[in-house]
């Protein structure tokens, strides 16, 4: 029975190929869309993920709170200082500190001109974050002491300013103030917020507090980095911080505190998170082309139905039982759709690692958009058939046998 009715579907659709190939073509481009948008979500998810754990299981970022109380003014939030920094090296399990006092400006070299974020902080910063130098060296203890001008640049930095000589030893203009390059840093790309981690520039931090933070008297520092030892545990770790801060900062027990700690595992979870939504929902979007492929399929079977409405006759007086002429059409159907799924699923694969292969990314393969692909593709040809198919079952042998 199921040898036969595959037969008369295959007759079917080899009895008008154009037909069968342009509803076939609404199936896949619905089924490479998905498979597309998927591998495009999670290839995005996974980037951002890396970055993440470059940084290290182990980092801390402790940054500023205002109550959301308090009125905003013009005046910085001070509640973490280069102090809060210092007393947190006799932590225990805390293995490296680093405060980070952050401004934006214009660096020049002569003609050419590029805007740099500007990082104070101290050479434990680089463990931090886990930088490399490519050039020169980076900022020593004396540097940091004496506030110097010594400075480090980005890869981007080198290439917008200094694109035809080593910038190493030579002078860089930063607000119409001279600073000596003394390093430069591997090439690095954007950060997990989207920054260009390639435009900055390293000084010390002191340096930084005196000509670029007007609010220098304070002491304040944007962020403190701080790396724990791998063996201890995160939740203890982060507890600890937070005691010894709200003692610091002789805040009450009824008080909230004045600062928040981030981890990268946090981070980790909410960027699989954000990575699954933006799965579901570029999918989601890419089944439209799925469901005008559907309508075409029904359409289809319809004008089908009403073709061979005679042949229907004709079976049905020889003594075919409903279910026969019902399945026919429905699995005329779930072949159609099954051979598009098909296509569509190695037609958006192959694009995949095409563009992957182009933009020098890895786009992950998987299992699921597979097993997606063919569901969907079953799901939609049943759908699709099964009224054409209910149609074709109702319909009247000799009323049929009538029909020119």
């Amino acid at each position: 029975m199921i040898k036969s009715i595959f037969h008369e579907a295959c007759l079917s659709m080899t009895g008008n190929k154009l037909r069968s190939f342009l509803t076939t073509l609404g199936i896949i481009i619905g089924v490479c869309a998905v498979v597309m948008m998927v591998a495009a979500g999670q290839t995005v998810q996974n980037i951002i993920q890396e970055r993440f754990v470059a940084m290290g299981a182990n980092l801390l970022i402790i940054r500023s709170q205002r109550p959301k109380a308090s009125v905003r003014t013009s005046e910085p939030m001070t509640s973490i200082t280069l102090d809060d920094a210092n007393a947190l090296k006799s932590l225990r399990g805390l293995e490296v500190v680093a405060p980070v006092l952050s401004a934006r400006a214009q660096a020049i070299n002569g003609p050419y001109n590029w805007s740099v974020s500007i990082t104070g902080t101290t050479p434990d910063y680089m463990k931090t974050a886990n930088w490399e130098i490519a050039q020169g060296r980076g900022l020593d203890q004396q540097d940091i002491r004496k506030g110097t001008t010594n400075v480090v640049i980005g890869h981007e930095v080198m290439t917008e300013l200094y694109p035809y000589e080593d910038p190493i030893g030579k002078t860089i203009r930063i607000k119409n103030q001279p600073f000596n390059i003394v390093g430069v840093l591997k090439e690095k790309g954007s950060s997990t917020g989207g920054a260009n981690q390639d435009s900055a520039v390293m000084m010390p931090l002191l340096t930084v507090q005196r000509r670029f933070n007007r609010y220098a008297k304070l002491n304040a520092v944007n962020h403190i980095a701080v790396k724990f030892s791998e063996t201890e545990n995160l939740n203890i770790v982060e507890q600890r911080i937070t005691r010894f801060l709200r003692a610091r900062h002789k805040i009450k027990d009824e008080d909230p505190d004045d600062f928040r700690i981030f981890n990268i595992a946090e981070f980790v979870e909410n960027i699989k998170l954000i990575g699954t939504v933006l799965s579901i929902l570029l999918a989601a979007i890419a089944s439209i082309s799925l469901i005008v492929g559907a309508i075409g399929i029904v359409n289809m079977m319809l004008v089908s139905v009403t073709e061979r409405t005679r042949e229907i006759g004709i079976r049905k007086a020889l003594g075919a039982p409903n279910n026969w002429i019902m399945l026919q059409f429905l699995f005329e159907a779930v072949l159609i759709s099954m051979i598009g799924g098909t296509i569509g699923l190695v037609l958006g694969i192959g694009f995949s690692q095409l563009g992957g292969h182009l933009y020098n990314v890895s786009v992950p393969f998987s299992l699921w958009p597979v097993i997606l692909s063919f569901t969907v593709a079953f799901v939609v040809g049943v759908i699709s058939g099964v009224f054409p198919a209910y149609k074709a079952m109702k319909l009247d042998p000799i009323e049929a046998l009538r029909y020119q």
